[in-house]
């Protein structure tokens, strides 16, 4: 955000001081504040991007809404509660501001290909997609007040399910979910605050399109990592590259960015998410990931934990449905 040329970092916050002290010299600021909580009163903020702990990413993004700043969060909306998911919506709504989630899938190269590829009918209806972050975790992983500590996969879900709902607009209804128990002495009984005894999880999602959609989110495969994904449809499929009936591809190059910003981490997508959120502000409109794409890859990992903790029944996944205009 610092370097990009529509944006003033006016001030930054965290609990740890040492950490605001290094975050004003890398954005270049002079204010600090000692919580979010007091910087969202600052009236020369016009926006927030929320980078805490993950169970207080919808507290903060409402927070910061209420007191009328636009906001952008890190994956994902919301932390293992529906009940979150619908207050924040409304909040949204009821304030007009820009919400919009940080999903980095959403704009490494292959997955932004298939959604322009989709949005022309190079795919037609997606019979088979799959998506999968695997995250080689041994144990424990240091976080704040321990919220990762033997956290369920599947409430992490977003790098994998953007492969189908951001891609395709279209949405999950059920889901059927296995889960592989994990060898540390987080996922025995009392191990961890969740109640949690999964390592690995892996969800069968039905689609609106009446489709199949494997998602998962792994800790404990070795060996290879990362985000991936792959759409299989009527007419053309994406694994590692189109093959299908059409016949000229559309552009499927990622929007250029302002010389001053770097691509960044995560596949060339954090200055794409950055820059998508600054220039949906300044052209007022709603940033390609708005909190309805948010939820609806977020909402159906939480539904695919209680799947699984009821050894793979098939359980309905609630709609978070966009306004018809």
């Amino acid at each position: 955000f610092q370097d990009h040329p529509n944006v003033h970092v006016v001030a930054v916050s965290d609990l740890i001081p040492e950490r605001c002290s290094r975050m004003m010299t890398a954005c270049r600021c002079d204010k600090s504040y000692e919580s979010l909580e007091r910087l969202v009163e600052d009236s020369d903020i016009e926006a927030v991007f929320v980078a805490t702990d993950a169970p207080s990413h919808a507290r903060h993004c409402i927070a910061c809404l209420k007191h009328g700043k636009h906001v952008m969060t890190a994956v994902p909306a919301v932390w293992g509660s529906i009940e979150d998911a619908q207050t924040l919506l409304e909040t949204v709504q009821a304030t007009g501001l820009k919400y919009m989630m940080a999903e980095t899938s959403c704009f490494h190269a292959d997955c932004y290909a298939m959604r322009q590829i989709f949005k022309v009918g190079g795919f037609g209806r997606i019979v088979y997609s799959e998506g999968e972050y695997i995250h080689y975790i041994p144990g424990d992983f240091p976080s704040f007040q321990g919220w990762r500590t033997g956290c369920p996969p599947l409430w992490y879900p977003t790098h994998s399910t953007a492969y189908y709902t951001w891609v395709t607009g279209q949405r999950y209804t059920s889901v059927s979910c296995l889960g592989f128990p994990g060898a540390h002495a987080i996922y025995q009984p009392g191990g961890n605050p969740y109640g949690n005894p999964f390592a690995d999880q892996v969800a069968l999602f039905q689609t609106t399109e009446q489709g199949s959609s494997r998602m998962s989110m792994c800790k404990s495969v070795q060996g290879f990592g990362g985000e991936s994904g792959r759409l299989y449809g009527e007419h053309g499929s994406f694994d590692g590259g189109y093959e299908g009936t059409l016949q000229q591809l559309p552009d499927t190059a990622r929007p250029p960015l302002p010389p001053t910003v770097a691509a960044g981490g995560h596949g060339g997508s954090q200055g794409q998410l950055s820059h998508e959120f600054v220039t949906a502000i300044l052209e007022d409109r709603q940033p390609l990931i708005d909190v309805y794409e948010a939820l609806a890859m977020t909402v159906p990992g939480i539904v695919a934990h209680e799947s699984s903790l009821k050894d793979g029944q098939r359980l309905s996944v609630p709609q978070f449905e966009r306004p018809k205009t």
